[in-house]
């Protein structure tokens, strides 16, 4: 059915007032959402439901935006193994709701697509994201001082060697603070010469960072810091090669400081670094097990190559592999453990299909961040980093498909296509 010229003009208005307005607050919004994952999926589910509304008041005049078509495609790469993996999955129900949500994911990004921020405002928007971590970093590190963080909430002490800083965020407090973290690089970029009081930010989140006691978030707040200058070097953002070293100096200094005065955190990485020399025993009390979570993903996927055992059926399936385990401890298998490796994770769940897509996904995103790098589109290749991140391959803190991943991986890519693709429209 032909789109009425009335109702595409409504939408290109209505889409250009909010790129217009002084500040983008929704991005702003979603992102001071991402810690409260109630209301994240509430932002999700509402997003995808008005697009599937708003495709049938306009006759589709709704995807027919730049961008749509990349970013079904990229959600295709996940989507389509999750299918393959119905048949015989081990646990159906999850299998379909995780399925369900992908397809949400893709409809929530219609949204999205068209509410990217401008280049003329993305300067005042990214100040907003900085303001954002530097007071989740703030909350944090009073946490660890005071015992109680500024929104109230305690430390965790779930930890046999000691506790970790959690802040309003749970146990996802470190991944999400590196996850976000190019938000803070970018505004270095835009803003650091002119306001170097920015600068003190860096150390600030590493040292919120090193707190929540995160191996793998220190790991990826130094993936993202090495990716975003090599990024700046590449783009010739700046003339001043000592500012992308600078970055990652303050980036290692803010992780190391906490190491040197809180013991327990030094006592990990002393195990971290032992593991490598250690035995069997002593290499998985180090790395909390995950090796044997590691073994158990890899005989699911070899015995299961085809279609894998179904989205999220992984954490389900290794259960007797790791009851036969003599390294496991029995009072761990109460709990339900995804695999806690990215890549092993998928091809577990959606086997060889799962794999190749997401290979595929990782090509894509890499390619337009390198090409949206090249053309200086500092909208399009923050938010792709973050979603490189976010679906980072060696992740061990969160699920793939977990809730708390999707909810920022697929919003950051549309936002990154609908800046990317509506530029592209603009200079052609």
């Amino acid at each position: 059915m032909p789109t009425s010229p009335s109702a595409k003009s409504l939408l290109d208005q209505w889409s250009q007032r909010c790129r217009d307005m002084r500040a983008a607050w929704w991005i702003v919004g979603w992102v001071a959402l991402y810690g409260v994952l109630s209301a994240t999926q509430l932002l999700i589910w509402l997003a995808a439901v008005g697009s599937l509304v708003l495709l049938v008041v306009t006759r589709g005049a709704w995807r027919q935006q730049p961008g749509a078509a990349a970013l079904w495609l990229l959600v295709l790469c996940f989507l389509l193994p999750g299918l393959l993996s119905l048949p015989g999955a081990f646990d159906f129900d999850r299998a379909l709701s995780t399925a369900a949500r992908l397809t949400a994911y893709g409809f929530a990004g219609l949204l999205f697509l068209r509410l990217s921020p401008s280049e003329s405002q993305w300067p005042n928007t990214v100040l907003w994201m900085t303001g954002l971590l530097v007071l989740w970093s703030l909350d944090g590190i009073v946490q660890e001082w005071r015992g109680v963080s500024l929104s109230g909430y305690p430390l965790f002490t779930g930890l046999p060697e000691g506790h970790k800083v959690t802040g309003s965020m749970g146990l996802d407090y470190g991944p999400n603070l590196a996850v976000l973290s190019p938000f803070l690089f970018e505004t270095l970029r835009l803003h650091g010469r002119r306001l170097p009081v920015l600068w003190l930010a860096v150390p600030l989140l590493a040292v919120a960072v090193s707190l929540s006691a995160s191996r793998y978030s220190a790991l990826l707040l130094l993936v993202s810091a090495m990716l975003c200058v090599a990024l700046w070097v590449r783009g010739r953002a700046s003339n001043h090669y000592w500012t992308p070293v600078f970055v990652v100096v303050l980036s290692m200094g803010g992780l190391l400081l906490p190491i040197l005065l809180v013991p327990h955190l030094a006592e990990r990485l002393f195990l971290l670094a032992g593991s490598l020399s250690a035995s069997e025993v002593e290499a998985n009390a180090a790395l909390a097990f995950r090796p044997e979570l590691w073994k158990a993903s890899w005989v699911l996927f070899t015995e299961n190559w085809l279609n894998g055992v179904g989205l999220r059926g992984a954490s389900g399936a290794m259960y007797p592999i790791l009851a036969a385990s003599e390294f496991y401890p029995d009072a761990m298998l109460s709990r339900t453990w995804h695999p806690h490796l990215g890549i092993l994770e998928i091809a577990a769940d959606t086997g060889v299909p799962g794999v190749l897509g997401y290979l595929l996904f990782l090509i894509m995103v890499v390619r337009w961040m390198l090409v949206a790098n090249s053309a200086s589109q500092g909208v399009t290749t923050t938010f792709l980093c973050i979603a490189l991140l976010a679906m980072f391959p060696l992740s061990s803190a969160l699920s793939m498909y977990s809730f708390p991943t999707g909810s920022i991986t697929w919003p950051a890519l549309a936002l990154a296509l609908g800046a990317h693709f509506r530029k592209a429209d603009q200079n052609s």
